[in-house]
């Protein structure tokens, strides 16, 4: 497959709003490189898709200024590329990572001497999002080593490279069921499942075998969008036990009140926020009683941009 590399350049203030853009326009994931200047890269496959989707991205970009966010130095620019040339960029960038107390984010390819309580996730992320050093993944496996507890069933919706799977599973889960929408990161999260020799823990399955399967559930956890949270809502809450647990973000600070509020309208009572610039991770609570208000789910739906649409980050 032919991917097309898209680079912006921008100010280190308006780095996450275009990594944010990029994940909304349909990239898998990001790379970020440089300090006073950053360079944000994503990729996306070349289909006939791509034109509109680019077009859409452009618009969000240009429209930055109206939101006191610093104007772009220059346009999109694109390369185009095979898939193998477009994996190999990762290892420019992607370093072993301390996130949390206890757990290391270690590349394939990287030499590293875990020390004594170390938990190690080995992973070769390819074209999926996922390396723990995007703030939504660091806050998701923050919280999960505050949660998840030794013999837990969890659930991973948007697995990408399954980081936030292995992480769970090397916190104790007995069980982790993830799914993705893509068959790209499903294919490699199943390729890091077996690299971290879990393959008896952790289960990248097809969505619709996900939607049957990912029942009864103790934590779920969902590193996505914003809309797509609240779209998911009572699917999300119908597969978490009365007093489990929801992680979710790839939400960034403006939507807040909006999915907090939504998951309360499915009984997911509000627990923590975690913060890292401009991205929040909301940490939920399944009440005793599940009610749904539909209005308030529709309200959230209504307020917040669509995705690969305008939604700028303020």
């Amino acid at each position: 497959m032919r991917w097309a590399e898209i680079t912006v350049e921008c100010a280190a203030d308006a780095a996450d709003a275009v990594s944010y853009a990029f994940v909304q326009a349909g990239c898998g994931g990001v790379m970020l490189s440089g300090q006073n200047t950053v360079l944000v890269q994503g990729s996306l496959p070349v289909s006939d898709e791509l034109t509109p989707r680019l077009t859409a991205l452009q618009h969000h970009l240009d429209r930055f200024g109206e939101f006191g966010l610093p104007p772009l130095r220059e346009r999109i620019t694109l390369r185009y590329a095979e898939d193998e040339d477009w994996a190999a960029a990762w290892k420019k960038y992607f370093k072993p990572l301390h996130l949390g107390n206890r757990l290391v984010v270690k590349p394939s390819w990287e030499l590293y001497d875990p020390q004594p309580g170390e938990l190690i996730l080995e992973l070769d992320p390819g074209m999926a999002f996922g390396t723990g050093g995007h703030p939504t993944t660091k806050l998701c496996i923050e919280a999960l080593e505050e949660r998840v507890t030794f013999g837990d069933r969890v659930a991973d919706i948007g697995t990408g490279s399954g980081i936030l799977s292995i992480a769970a599973a090397r916190l104790g889960a007995s069980l982790v069921l993830a799914t993705d929408i893509d068959a790209l990161p499903r294919r490699i999260a199943r390729e890091n499942v077996a690299r971290n020799e879990l393959c008896d823990t952790v289960r990248v399955l097809e969505m619709d075998i996900f939607d049957s399967e990912a029942n009864l559930c103790d934590v779920v956890a969902a590193n996505i969008v914003a809309n797509t949270i609240v779209e998911l809502a009572p699917s999300i809450a119908a597969r978490i036990v009365e007093g489990g647990i929801f992680i979710g973000s790839g939400i960034v600070e403006e939507h807040h009140d909006l999915v907090r509020d939504a998951l309360a309208a499915v009984g997911l009572q509000h627990r923590e926020t975690k913060r890292e610039d401009v991205w929040v991770c909301l940490v939920s609570q399944k009440a005793p009683s599940l009610s749904q208000d539909h209005s308030a789910l529709a309200r959230a739906a209504e307020q917040l941009p669509p995705i690969g649409g305008v939604g700028i980050v303020r």
